[in-house]
């Protein structure tokens, strides 16, 4: 059970988690700072599941400060990112999996302060506001597809022996497709992000009444966890109980991260905030970015320099010139005209007009006068 207010953050947060009473190990993890507060439910055997849900809640934590729906995005891809990677690196990882919900405060695109929801697989948010109970994410299960195309009932659902397969999650494939939402933040309004230890246990009239209890938010927690313990505790149980309160400022605490087991709690501090900002800062996009630049400014210089050497004599509006770079010309660089000249191509004998047409490359611009010289003498003879 942990409890923080976080620096600057107008959402007050308490969690819990339990084993359950059938499970050897708790593959459920939940993590809040700075304002963001994600939730995982992994899978996998030989502690994979541990490890995938684990790694989502760091990575995202890490990841940096969360601005924007966008950051949101790109957090969960870079989490999913981190789970692929380790799982091919170790063997005995291979095939895990999580859920992740996430809930930050955010900006949003009309400047305002504004709630942002992220969601896959089917651990849900709920929101709890005048009374009224609200499932805010969409299970991406198969009784999840099947419930929204009116094929199942959420009853039918709720017992359905293939309730837990589900048809997205961190892990399994590089394309990642994210479920968001943007919400105006309302002071008392609750928020509730849980595994399905604890829905699939309790309804949601059951959730509902609790969440309203005249509480502190660490004993709702706990209540949820504990009626789901009472309800049969088939599964692990995760429950992360949020506030909404009007704007102000609270006790400085930087990272609050649950540990992979009941009862111990993981608590990690940066210095301060620039130094946090700084080391979750992700520099590999800049460097590619910068790498592409240089190689796309390389490449148009060395043509430019390619297409601009050389000399040649033409043609140009019916006298002789002297052209600096290829006749034809390299893409967009065209050859550029160094010296006219007084010469008609009709003074040319036939050979020498068909020539300076055509175009006759020289070695260097002293080689193009003398040629031009040369032409020029004849034709005055």
């Amino acid at each position: 059970m942990i409890t923080k207010k976080i620096r600057d953050s107008y959402i007050r947060a308490a969690g819990a988690t339990h084993v359950g009473l059938v499970r050897q190990s708790n593959q459920d993890n939940f993590a809040f700072r700075e304002g963001t507060f994600v939730l995982a439910d992994g899978m996998g055997g030989h502690q994979g599941g541990e490890v995938a849900s684990f790694e989502a809640t760091s990575t995202i934590l890490e990841s940096g400060k969360i601005n924007s729906v966008a950051d949101m995005v790109k957090s969960v891809s870079k989490a999913n990112q981190a789970i692929l990677k380790r799982a091919k690196k170790e063997d005995n990882l291979s095939g895990m999996g999580t859920t992740v919900c996430v809930l930050s405060e955010i900006v949003g695109t009309t400047g305002k302060k504004r709630i942002g929801i992220a969601n896959v697989g089917d651990s849900r948010i709920y929101r709890l506001g005048k009374s009224e109970l609200t499932q805010i994410t969409q299970d991406h299960s198969l009784v999840g597809d099947l419930v929204r195309t009116g094929e199942l009932t959420q009853e039918e659902a709720a017992r359905h022996p293939q309730r837990n397969i589900l048809t997205r999650a961190l892990g399994i494939e590089q394309d990642l497709v994210i479920d968001t939402w943007e919400l105006n933040p309302v002071a008392g309004d609750k928020y509730l992000l849980c595994s399905d230890g604890l829905f699939n246990e309790i309804d949601d009239e059951k959730i509902a009444q609790i969440l309203m209890e005249d509480a502190e938010l660490e004993k709702i927690a706990q209540n949820l966890i504990d009626h789901a313990l009472e309800a049969g505790g088939h599964d692990n149980i995760t429950a992360l109980v949020l506030c909404v309160e009007d704007q102000e400022s609270f006790e400085p605490e930087d990272w609050i991260l649950s540990e992979m087991n009941q009862h111990t709690v993981f608590k990690s501090r940066l210095n301060s905030a620039v130094d946090s900002e700084i080391k979750n800062f992700d520099w590999k996009p800049v460097v590619i970015c910068m790498s592409v630049l240089l190689l796309i400014v390389s490449v148009f210089t060395a043509i430019g320099l390619y297409a601009r050497s050389g000399w040649f004599i033409g043609e140009f509006n019916g006298g002789v010139a002297i052209f600096k770079g290829k006749s034809q010309g390299v893409l967009w660089f065209d050859p550029t005209i160094e010296r006219k000249t007084q010469i008609s191509i009709l003074d040319l004998s036939e050979e020498t007009r068909k020539i300076v047409i055509d175009s006759i490359a020289m070695e260097s611009l002293e080689e193009a006068e003398f040629f031009v010289n040369n032409i020029k003498n004849k034709t005055e003879k």
